[in-house]
């Protein structure tokens, strides 16, 4: 699938980073008759796996060839609170799948090189300039393109190079492929308490033959291996655990906060690396799959004017804000509301919950992909919430 690097190749478009966000840019753009070049560091394409691998069916619209990647069909979830009291929520609507996350990526990379995208795996970028044309170095081998796309992950080294802003923050995550779980296959396990992951979730998704299990938590808040092991030991999950066999385990890192500025000069950022994800659950997949449309429109319109200044290129910003800006703007401040909270608060809003009007409406209304639905629709119909949400809906959310 790769191509050997000669010492000096010049391509439309360069992409930093192989993963969905940067392999489904370089499709579209390659797709439209320009020349694209997509650098990636690992030898191979989806890893390490660094995702539970959790999406929509909802992604498939914009990767169909990918769907054959689906391991399992989920129809809800076992909400653990830190007491252990049980919500069920979910019908018989599929509302998310357990993907095998590496197969996922090479999909999505074996399109783009169908569409003529060049890929060169296993090479570091040590530098960038950004000029005309862009110079793009790796080790003694060097790219030249019209256009750097930054889709490097969360801790991208050309958003750096770029001089564009940090994330807010980082969560820090870990997970592991169990077996032997005794488990149902279509529903999630997800539980809360600041003893389990502070400031966020573990999980038990079911995946086929096996289930992944993993937490996340925020920077500062302790290593995510120690909570890791205290799940497995004497967490809310213990019982379910015991027995189970840990087959593999990987880490990620997920950056939250929306960028305010994703562009400049010549460049752009895109999925992980622009910071686009789901600040609720910590998905970037959808999101960044969202967004690498509206940069590859972008890149596309820049490429047909051969204009490539930061006003030019400013219309990527303007698109993916005001396709699911808002929306990841709103996930971000729901999470500083639940980061805010302690055991003791979970559990009250777990009781305000538990009764079959509001699990109704959690049922019809509520959307991994876009929970601020969700929110809305709970304070209106639970005013309590307001005990919560107010300071929150003060510092920016009126327009909900």
């Amino acid at each position: 699938m790769s191509n050997p690097i000669m010492s000096r190749q010049t391509f439309d478009v360069a992409i930093i980073g192989g993963g969905p966000a940067g392999g489904h840019t370089a499709s579209l753009i390659a797709k439209a008759g320009y020349k694209v070049a997509i650098i990636e560091e690992h030898q191979t394409i989806g890893q390490p796996v660094q995702c539970a691998g959790l999406i929509t069916p909802r992604c498939f619209d914009m990767v169909s060839h990918a769907r054959h990647t689906v391991l399992n069909e989920l129809k809800g979830a076992e909400i653990f609170s830190p007491s252990r009291t049980i919500m069920n929520i979910g019908n018989d609507k599929v509302q998310a799948v357990a993907i095998d996350r590496a197969r996922f990526d090479k999909a999505i990379m074996d399109k783009a090189v169908d569409s003529g995208a060049t890929l060169l795996q296993g090479n570091r970028v040590s530098a960038i300039q950004i000029g005309k044309p862009c110079v793009i170095s790796l080790g003694e081998q060097v790219i030249e393109s019209k256009l750097v796309i930054g889709a490097d992950g969360a801790k991208s080294q050309t958003r750096k190079w770029l001089g564009l802003s940090e994330p807010e923050y980082f969560l820090n995550g870990i997970g592991a492929d169990v077996s032997g779980l005794d488990i149902a296959q279509d529903r999630v396990k997800v539980f809360f308490g600041n003893g389990i992951a502070p400031n966020f979730f573990a999980w038990i998704i079911p995946a086929g033959e096996i289930s992944r299990v993993g937490l996340c938590v925020r920077d500062g808040q302790g290593t995510a291996n120690d909570y890791f092991k205290m799940f497995f030991e004497k967490g809310n999950a213990a019982s379910i655990l015991k027995g189970g066999k840990i087959l593999a385990t990987h880490s990620g890192i997920i950056p939250l906060g929306p960028l305010q500025k994703t562009f400049s000069d010549r460049a752009m950022l895109v999925g992980d690396a622009a910071c686009q994800v789901k600040a609720t659950s910590g998905g970037g997949i959808y999101p960044g799959l969202v967004c690498a449309g509206h940069c590859a429109n972008t890149a596309i319109k820049a490429l047909e004017k051969d204009i490539f200044t930061a006003h030019q290129l400013s219309a990527y910003q303007k698109a993916w804000s005001a396709d699911i800006g808002d929306e990841l703007k709103k996930a971000m401040i729901m999470h500083r509301m639940f980061s805010s909270l302690g055991d003791k608060e979970l559990e009250e809003i777990f009781g305000m919950l538990a009764n079959a009007e509001m699990l109704d409406i959690i049922n019809q209304t509520g959307d991994i992909d876009y929970p601020s639905r969700l929110g809305w629709m709970l304070l209106k119909k639970e005013p309590r919430f307001l005990k919560y949400t107010g300071k929150f809906l003060k510092y920016g959310l009126i327009d909900w």
